[in-house]
C-alpha cells in the first residue's frame, strides 16, 4: 500500500469553515475519482483545540509542541494507492462518464478549483501550495468507525536526538505501539513513519516545472519535516475517551515513559475525519471500485 499526506492551507480568501466546506464538498467530488484510489481520508483540525477541552491534562502528555504547527496547514487528505506507480498514474484521466455514446471521457473533470481553494503559489497563481509525503503505515489495531461523528487524534511525534533511527524503530513497534494499543476504549490505531525521502511522493506526480520542486517549496517542505517524523492515528468514541485512557494506570505512566525516552516532540491535534473512498488494503479487485 502506498500512503501519502497531503497538507494544505487553505486560500487567505476563505476561512477555515469555508475551506473546510469547499474541500469536503466539491473538492472531493472531483478528486475521489483520481485513478487506481484505493482510500482517500481528508482531516480537517477539529474548530475547538484540545487544550480547551482538556486543560492543563493535554500539557502533560505533551513534549516540545510546535508553536506555529496548525499555521501550515488546515487540512491534510489521506490517499491511498496499490504502489507508487500507481500514484503516480492517478492524475490520468479515465473513461467513467456515461453518456448515450458510453462511457467517456467527463470533459467536466477538473480540480481547477484548487489555486481558489488551497494557498496559491507565489510565482504562478494557477498552482496552489502543498506538502505532499509519502508515510510507512502500520495497522496496529484496524479502525472501527460508528455511524456518526467520532473522535480521531493525530500524535506527531519527533525521534529522540539521543537515539539512532535503527534503535529507535525497533523500540517503536516492539515497545511503544503495543502499549498504545491496549488503551481502554481505542476504535483504531494507525502508525505512520515519514518516508525520509521528502521527494517520495512528488517525482513522477508532478511535473518539473511545479511549485513543489522549486526552492522555497523545498526549503518549507524541509522546514515543516524538520518538526515531526511520524505521527499516530487514533480513534475513540469522543474526546472524553481519550482522555480517560490516557489518565488511567497503569497506561499512564507507562506511555508517558516511553514518550520521554522516544521522543524529542509529541503532540496531539484532533481533527474531524471525513471518509471519501473507505480504505482497501485487500488484493485490488478486478473491476472499477471506490
Amino acid at each position: 500500500m502506498y500512503k501519502v499526506f497531503a497538507f494544505l492551507k487553505r486560500n487567505p480568501n476563505l476561512t477555515h469553515d469555508e475551506y473546510r466546506a469547499g474541500h469536503v464538498g466539491y473538492h472531493c467530488g472531483q478528486s475521489r475519482r483520481l485513478k487506481n484510489i484505493r482510500g482517500y481520508l481528508v482531516n480537517v483540525w477539529a474548530n475547538t483545540p484540545l487544550r480547551q477541552q482538556l486543560g492543563s491534562f493535554i500539557d502533560d502528555i505533551t513534549i516540545n509542541e510546535p508553536a506555529d504547527f496548525l499555521d501550515w496547514w488546515d487540512g491534510f487528505p489521506e490517499v491511498f494507492f496499490d504502489d507508487q506507480a500507481s500514484w503516480v498514474d492517478a492524475r490520468t484521466v479515465e473513461p467513467n462518464r456515461a453518456t448515450a455514446d458510453g462511457l467517456v471521457i467527463d470533459p467536466d473533470w477538473s480540480l481547477a478549483d484548487s489555486p481558489h481553494l488551497f494557498m496559491p503559489a507565489p510565482d504562478n497563481p494557477q498552482q496552489f501550495q502543498a506538502i505532499h509525503l509519502h508515510l510507512l503505515e502500520t495497522v496496529v489495531l484496524p479502525v472501527t468507525r460508528p455511524e456518526r461523528k467520532a473522535a480521531k487524534v493525530m500524535q506527531f511525534f519527533k525521534r529522540h536526538g539521543q537515539l539512532q533511527e535503527s534503535t529507535w524503530n525497533e523500540r517503536l513497534f516492539a515497545e511503544y505501539l503495543p502499549q498504545a494499543k491496549q488503551l481502554r476504549g481505542l476504535n483504531g490505531l494507525i502508525c505512520n513513519v515519514r518516508d525520509a525521502d521528502q521527494e517520495a511522493a512528488l517525482r513522477g506526480f508532478f511535473k518539473d516545472d511545479e511549485w513543489v520542486f522549486k526552492a522555497q517549496a523545498t526549503e518549507e517542505r524541509r522546514s515543516f519535516c524538520s518538526m515531526w517524523d511520524g505521527a499516530l492515528e487514533l480513534f475513540f468514541d469522543d474526546i472524553d475517551a481519550f482522555h480517560q485512557a490516557r489518565s488511567e494506570e497503569p497506561a499512564a505512566t507507562a506511555l508517558s515513559a516511553l514518550e520521554r525516552s522516544l521522543f524529542e516532540r509529541n503532540w496531539y491535534v484532533e481533527v474531524d475525519e471525513n471518509l471519501i473512498v473507505n480504505p482497501n488494503r485487500g488484493p485490488a479487485p478486478d473491476f472499477y471500485y471506490r
